[in-house]
């Protein structure tokens, strides 16, 4: 899901808002070679933390479906990790750089993966 899809995309409903949202955090940014040739549009990196948190805040609640308690335990695991990156205050950490080469970052979309893994979401 490129940029323009996470944010021209309409919402179908709490769930798909939500799956959207993780799709966006599960995806890899650009390279270095792409994103000079197409840069991101400033504050990017956070309208995608933003976007997951919104969604998320209006999944629980108010539940279409009862998730497994894998699902749930997975979704919190996002949910901690991008609230800590947040808490940290760190602007470096907000930058298409960071989203490329940091730690935390990876670790988001390894998270976001494996909600995608355990809800059985594909990218569109």
């Amino acid at each position: 899901m490129t940029e323009i899809e996470i944010v021209g995309s309409a919402s179908s409903g709490r769930e798909a808002r939500l799956q959207r949202a993780i799709l966006g955090l599960a995806e890899n940014p650009p390279g270095a070679e792409e994103a000079k040739r197409r840069p991101a549009r400033p504050g990017f990196a956070e309208n995608l933390v933003f976007e997951f948190d919104e969604a998320y805040t209006a999944y629980v609640e108010s539940f279409e479906t009862l998730p497994s308690e894998e699902q749930l335990l997975a979704l919190q695991a996002v949910d901690t990790h991008v609230s800590r990156m947040v808490r940290a205050k760190d602007a470096e950490l907000w930058t298409e750089r960071a989203r490329r080469e940091e730690a935390p970052w990876a670790q988001v979309r390894e998270l976001a993966a494996h909600v995608l893994r355990v809800f059985e979401w594909r990218a569109p």
